[in-house]
């Protein structure tokens, strides 16, 4: 596949317009150098992830304040297609100016959201859900290495793709994913050769296929339902764990509360939740349009909070950064 063919103008007739808006005149896109990072005080450090050869690849350059671990700047050069590209621009956007543990926690949602025309219409069709999870994947993995992690082994499940298995159980487990066309939806694993779906499609046998690795992760997923008992929905908000509320709270915005302020061309993340006596405050920061907002602290705020303590509990306060 040559680059020509990944860009062609054909490729646009399915993209919304702010997905075809951020690829045709992206705003991140280019490199930064050591002269740069020197004017800004910060390191620069350039990673690169994917491979040409698979139709993906991602180059970050990160300029980091040494002090804070904070990115300071944010650009990026890749290969691939206009969805890709929009994809990597709003994420350089989002990156900038977080930590790194900040950057490495930007969700799908959060991502997908910003790529959206409208608060109701997917940003992508879902053969191309991909792109958005290999932007992730790329910002994790440079976290990753700016710490000084080495990336986890983990055995190849398509090559033609390269699509590793950790990379298709995190699919499977964050999306409940269940049918193998939507792995490949979220990974493009089994898009090409399909050799690596089931027995029999192939010229030699495989230690490890989809169907198998499918039917596996599920079995796995129901046995942990089954244990953890009830669900949240059955659980009092004031007795769950920090990790259970954050997924009550997450489930309420992203049903109630991230479409109001996606439509203004904002969003919000969850920073910090803490037990504080009889109330649990939520530390959040706005992003986009509504970190500027004169109505953030007052009455955006205080609808936030009023729908949080409607569907989950009275006590909480929410705390914006």
């Amino acid at each position: 596949m040559s680059k020509s063919d990944i860009l062609a103008k054909s490729h646009w007739e399915s993209y919304p317009f702010k997905i075809e808006m951020l690829a045709e005149k992206p705003k991140n896109n280019g490199r930064l150098d050591e002269e740069e990072a020197a004017r800004l005080e910060g390191e620069l450090h350039v990673h690169d992830y994917g491979r040409a050869e698979t139709g993906m690849q991602l180059r970050w350059y990160w300029v980091i304040d040494p002090a804070q671990q904070r990115i300071i700047a944010c650009r990026y050069e890749l290969f691939g297609s206009p969805a890709l590209r929009a994809a990597a621009d709003m994420a350089a956007l989002l990156c900038r100016n977080k930590t790194l543990q900040e950057a490495a926690n930007i969700n799908y949602k959060s991502l997908e959201y910003f790529l959206r025309d409208h608060p109701s219409n997917p940003a992508l069709p879902p053969e191309k859900q991909y792109e958005i999870l290999f932007v992730l994947d790329a910002i994790a993995a440079t976290v990753k290495r700016i710490q000084g992690e080495e990336p986890e082994a983990s055995e190849m499940v398509c090559e033609c793709a390269g699509v590793n298995r950790i990379q298709i159980e995190k699919a499977i487990r964050d999306f409940d994913l269940d049918s193998i066309e939507a792995i490949t939806d979220y990974t493009r694993a089994g898009a090409f050769c399909k050799s690596c779906i089931a027995p029999g499609r192939g010229m030699a046998d495989r230690s490890l296929y989809l169907v198998d690795l499918l039917k596996e992760i599920r079995k796995t997923m129901e046995e942990e339902k089954k244990a953890s008992g009830a669900s949240l929905s059955d659980k009092p908000f004031k007795e769950m764990s920090v990790e259970e509320k954050r997924a009550a709270i997450d489930a309420v915005i992203d049903e109630h509360i991230r479409a109001m302020l996606v439509m203004d061309g904002g969003d919000m993340e969850i920073l910090e939740i803490k037990n504080n006596g009889e109330h649990t405050d939520i530390y959040i920061r706005y992003l986009g349009a509504c970190s500027g907002c004169a109505s953030a602290s007052t009455g955006t705020l205080f609808a936030i909070e009023g729908i949080l303590k409607q569907k989950l509990d009275p006590n909480i306060r929410v705390l914006p950064l």
